[in-house]
């Protein structure tokens, strides 16, 4: 199972505020900068599927007081916070073009809304992974106590947020219950999933156990 995070869509809004001018020229920038998470699934023959979508924690508020308003100097200025270049690119481009009719000193306050879609290439598990599954991955549900369960009637038709497929047609494959937000997956999915986070997919919760969990999967 392979991963893609790529930034799909901007949008920004303003609010400008004229300083008094014995302040000089110190213009101020506020940047509020908000991730909207886009969840997607792709199987091995191009089929995506939407699963969810969900804000991210905000980041902290960026300040800048500029000592030039043109896109380079912004871009270097906005590079220090965030990592995507052409994310500091596009913005600087922005904020540099909206400060041209603006008298000085000014504050200008953005909310910047950035749409990342998250895309989880699926992948058929491999031989040798169901192979390891009946033993490794065994004494791994026994030590670190997760829950292998039988469905109630009711959750026959969940779907493991893994691979998609309905828990009641997959008979021959282990139900593993995650502790703490007691989501459902099959047991193979779940294992391949923690080698590369130490998170619910669904919830995106962490505890302790599920931690211990992923590490010692990574470790097999």
């Amino acid at each position: 199972m392979n991963k893609t995070d790529t930034w799909t869509s901007l949008k920004v809004t303003s609010d400008t505020t004229f300083l008094p001018q014995n302040l000089g020229f110190e213009n101020i920038l506020f940047i509020d900068l908000y991730n909207v998470i886009k969840e997607l699934a792709e199987d091995q023959n191009g089929t995506v599927t939407y699963l969810r979508s969900y804000m991210d924690s905000p980041m902290p508020r960026i300040e800048l007081k500029p000592s030039c308003l043109c896109p380079r100097h912004l871009s270097q200025l906005l590079n220090g916070f965030i990592t995507n270049t052409q994310l500091c690119k596009t913005l600087s481009e922005k904020i540099a073009l909206d400060c041209i009719p603006l008298p000085e000193p000014f504050k200008l306050s953005y909310n910047v809304r950035v749409t990342r879609e998250f895309r989880i290439m699926l992948r058929s598990v491999s031989a040798p992974l169901k192979a390891a599954s009946k033993d490794v991955f065994q004494r791994l549900v026994e030590k670190h106590k997760v829950e292998s369960i039988d469905l109630e009637e009711e959750e026959e038709q969940t779907p493991c947020s893994v691979c998609l497929e309905v828990m009641s047609e997959s008979t021959s494959e282990k139900i593993i219950r995650i502790p703490n937000c007691l989501h459902l997956f099959h047991q193979d999915c779940i294992f391949e999933w923690l080698r590369h986070r130490k998170s619910c997919p669904l919830c995106r919760c962490v505890s302790r156990k599920l931690i211990k969990l992923s590490e010692a999967v990574a470790e097999t």
